[in-house]
Formats: structure tokens, C-alpha cells, sequence
């Protein structure tokens, strides 16, 4: 499902599209050429790169469906509107909407579960991550944040309880992901460089060098050292993703699961679910709505 191809202008993709176009907006590394699929950045000729906080390249009314996961909550609640009114400005009347974002009211659901039995010895551990899980992406002000260090701390002590865990809660393979950390090869990054690849590596550098004028004994306090897009901004519950949606013009909203949708074939294409049915982002919200006729 997921393949490269030789480089194509946006424009080949409009042509591509016949019938039902589909466009996935932040898609990350998670693309399928049977979609339109825009990022910030792109990696691979299957996904056009594009600022997602100014106008999106497409005309009014020519697109059927739009999807996003994981997306608007690393925006400000006003960006996140204004891309929620891009998405109803470019789908066509009766076109759908499918945003997916991680579940609020689900993490806190669970935060409280586990305070209510938390003199157990399983709650305290289940604790100390979804304290992180609820918090850090908001807060964190180093790269990776607690997030990282706590998963490198259970995977070193091979705590298969803390992993089976945390993996259940978001979906991540854990030995995977940390063993990640260390095999990233200078030949690897050197292959995946491209211009506007070193152009940001050089305004990175550029900022690093301002941030160490700053005096050390303040630094920490009043320098977020994140990557751009790493943190959330905000994040969303049935109730005020339904507000959203009904705000900017969209009808028909409807909270489903990885496995439903209303866009036609959707399972097929493993955006939501992985190949053996699992979601692929647990503790998420789905969110569509409709665009009206007029």
C-alpha cells in the first residue's frame, strides 16, 4: 500500500486523481498513492510539501474527501480553525472531513481509574506513564521530553509489564523505536538531505548559536529546546471537536472508530488500522462531518 515513486509535480497528482479525490493532510511517513498526500516537509516523491498554516493548494470545491491524523492538536486552537475552514473551502458539497486526534477525555478517564486504585503496585507503575502521556507533550521543553527517557528507562530494564502497557496506549513498538535511537548512520541522514532539508539545518544552527548567548543560569527556564511540530498546543474531546466542526460550517458530525468511516473503502487503506486490524493510533478520537449542499 505504501510505495514510492518517481518524483511528480501537485499537478500530476490533480490529473492522477480521476473520480474520487482524496487528500491526506500531514501525513507524515503514512501515505497512500491512491491519495493526494501534503506535509510540511516530504521525504519521498509521493507527498507534496506545503506550509499546512497557509492557503492550501487546491481550488474550491475539488476535493471528496480530506483526512488528517494527529495533526491539528500540534497547531493553536486558531490555526487549527482556520486549516478545519481550508478543508471546508476545498471539499466539494457532500464532501467528507475525517480528523483524528488523540482522546482527551479518554487519557483522563484512565488517569482517573488508576487514582482510584493507585495503592496498588500495577497502578503506581501504569501511573508514571500516562502522568507523562496526559502532560509531557505539552510542557516538555527538551526534545523527546519524558516521553523518551521513560520508555529507554523500561525497555533497559526489560519491565514487560510497563511496555505491554504503554505499547496498548499509543501503539508503539517500544524495543523497536528506542533501538531506533542509536541507528540512525551518518550515510543514512546524508541520503535523506535535500535543500530545503540543509536550509533548515542551517537556520537550526543559526538559532542554536543566539540560544547559547543567552546566560546559562536562565537558559533552561526561558528556552524550549523542541523541534518544530513536536509539541502539542492543544488537545480536544468529543465536546469541543464537535463545536469545532459545527463552528467552521461542517454538518452531519459523527464520532466513529479506527475501523468505521463514511468515506467509501476506507479500511482499505490502512491509515487507521495497521494490516492485521489494530488501530494504529490507540486513544484516538475520529471525528467526520459533511460539507453542506450550499
Amino acid at each position: 500500500m505504501y510505495t514510492h515513486s518517481a518524483g511528480k509535480s501537485r499537478s500530476y497528482y490533480c490529473k492522477k486523481k480521476e473520480g474520487m479525490k482524496k487528500l491526506n493532510i500531514g501525513c507524515g511517513d503514512r501515505y497512500s498513492t491512491d491519495w493526494i498526500n501534503i506535509d510540511f516537509n516530504s521525504n519521498h516523491p509521493e507527498v507534496i510539501s506545503h506550509n499546512l498554516l497557509q492557503r492550501l493548494p487546491f481550488s474550491d470545491n475539488s476535493i471528496d474527501v480530506v483526512y488528517s491524523s494527529h495533526v491539528i492538536e500540534h497547531f493553536s486552537r486558531e490555526d487549527a480553525e482556520k486549516l478545519i475552514k481550508e478543508c471546508l473551502r476545498i471539499l466539494k458539497p457532500n464532501g467528507i472531513l475525517r480528523i483524528v486526534v488523540p482522546d482527551l477525555e479518554q487519557t483522563c478517564r484512565e488517569y482517573l481509574r488508576i487514582m482510584d486504585i493507585i495503592d496498588s503496585e500495577e497502578a503506581k507503575k501504569q501511573y508514571e506513564w500516562i502522568i507523562i502521556e496526559l502532560l509531557d507533550q505539552m510542557v516538555r521543553t527538551e526534545s523527546g521530553g519524558l516521553m523518551k527517557t521513560f520508555w529507554k528507562k523500561i525497555v533497559e530494564n526489560d519491565d514487560e509489564d510497563s511496555m505491554k502497557y504503554v505499547e496498548a496506549r499509543i501503539g508503539v513498538k517500544l524495543r523497536e523505536e528506542v533501538g531506533s535511537y542509536n541507528h540512525h548512520s551518518i550515510l543514512k541522514k546524508m541520503l535523506n538531505l535535500n535543500v530545503k532539508k540543509i536550509k533548515n539545518k542551517l537556520t537550526h544552527l543559526y538559532i542554536e548559536g543566539v540560544k547559547k548567548m543567552v546566560p546559562r543560569h536562565i537558559r533552561k527556564a526561558i528556552i524550549d529546546n523542541t523541534i518544530p511540530g513536536e509539541k502539542h498546543k492543544w488537545m480536544y474531546d468529543r465536546y469541543s471537536l464537535r463545536k469545532l466542526f459545527e463552528k467552521v460550517g461542517f454538518t452531519n458530525v459523527l464520532f466513529l472508530n479506527a475501523h468505521t468511516s463514511l468515506i467509501q473503502n476506507f479500511n482499505n487503506e490502512f491509515l487507521d488500522i495497521n494490516t492485521d486490524g489494530t488501530p494504529y493510533k490507540p486513544g484516538s478520537l475520529y471525528c467526520e462531518g459533511m460539507k453542506p449542499k450550499k
